[in-house]
């Protein structure tokens, strides 16, 4: 069974290269079959074939065409580990577009601050609801030149980019997908031109489509909940019952409006919360068992809709993003019966 190298895999971890700066992000793509196709193909969520360390973790990637503002034929990647879904250890962009006849694959990080990434987490199970993202918000960091052939596509990058991760200096990627699995690898070169890291395979990874680990729910009047199904526990909240949920509260630009583990205090609240909390709020409770982990997409008629909440910062019509952990949930004492005799008559 391989462990995971110190050497990341330009697919999987989605890039530690800031010192490869390609320029800022420009609208190169042209819609052709061959970028539908790697679109598509790419499209879904993705798992190891193999585990990636000795307990049993596989590495989870989600791919999914979302809309970015000044950019065409963009997906919102998302690398997680199994057991810890709702945390990706990556997030990035994908970009196809066409080359002298070819097409390739852009990689981009995110220019917005670790925090304001938390608004993007699990987004892609709800792509239409996408946070706002614009190119200028992107910083490019290498190519992968693909060809498609009958059973997929294959593609390296065109040569090797800068890089400072295991005593490499520079580095090439590859991909291939052969129809029914992705593999992806990469290779560290030092100053002298030897592999210092990825020549036996320990930054290769294979992938093949698996179930979605973000699995999403609309309820009623546009609220979305998307759930992590290897949290959801048999103990759901029941009337009068007292629940204690930490949370990150965003706005869609990925300011965070409130945040209970700031405090380090859970919200603390009598199911159902009724006038104490947003409408969207309380039905986004409905079913969150203990223990679970939960995304609230509440649209700003189930917020604070028209006012806003000017004390929060919140304007007018806006949708808030909440990222939840349900950390406890407390059934009341039944109120001790009298032992006093019956009243003589």
């Amino acid at each position: 069974m391989r462990r995971v190298s110190h050497a990341p895999s330009a697919f999987t971890l989605i890039l530690v290269l800031w010192a490869s700066v390609l320029g800022a992000p420009i609208a190169l793509a042209q819609d052709s079959d061959g970028i539908s196709t790697i679109e598509s193909s790419l499209s879904g969520t993705w798992k190891t074939v193999d585990p990636i360390r000795e307990d049993g973790t596989s590495m989870l990637m989600m791919v999914v065409p979302v809309e970015i503002e000044g950019l065409d034929h963009t997906m919102y990647v998302e690398s997680v580990l199994t057991g810890s879904e709702w945390e990706p250890f990556r997030q990035a962009i994908f970009q196809l577009y066409e080359y002298r006849g070819k097409v390739r694959l852009r990689t981009y990080e995110m220019l917005v601050a670790s925090q304001a990434k938390g608004v993007f987490i699990g987004m892609g199970a709800a792509p239409e609801h996408f946070p706002s993202l614009s190119a200028d918000q992107l910083i490019a960091t290498l190519d992968v030149e693909l060809t498609t052939d009958p059973n997929g596509f294959s593609g390296a990058t065109p040569y090797p980019y800068p890089t400072g991760v295991g005593g490499a200096v520079e580095m090439t990627s590859s991909l291939v997908f052969d129809g029914t699995t992705l593999t992806t690898s990469d290779r560290g070169y030092n100053a002298q031109g030897d592999v210092v890291w990825g020549d036996s395979g320990d930054s290769a990874y294979k992938f093949q489509k698996t179930e979605p680990y973000a699995q999403r729910v609309d309820r009623e009047d546009e609220l979305v909940v998307i759930d992590y199904p290897a949290t959801i526990s048999e103990q759901v909240p029941q009337d009068g019952d007292e629940m204690s949920v930490h949370y990150w509260g965003f706005l869609s630009d990925g300011s965070l409006f409130d945040a209970s583990y700031k405090r380090d205090m859970p919200y603390t609240f009598r199911y159902p919360p009724g006038n104490r909390a947003i409408v969207g709020w309380g039905l986004g409770m409905d079913d969150f068992s203990k223990g679970s982990y939960r995304k609230l997409v509440i649209p700003s008629e189930m917020a604070y809709g028209e006012s806003g909440n000017a004390r929060a910062n919140i304007a007018p019509n806006e949708p808030l993003y909440f990222n939840a952990h349900c950390v406890e949930i407390r059934t009341p004492e039944p109120a001790p019966q009298s032992t006093a005799p019956d009243p003589v008559d």
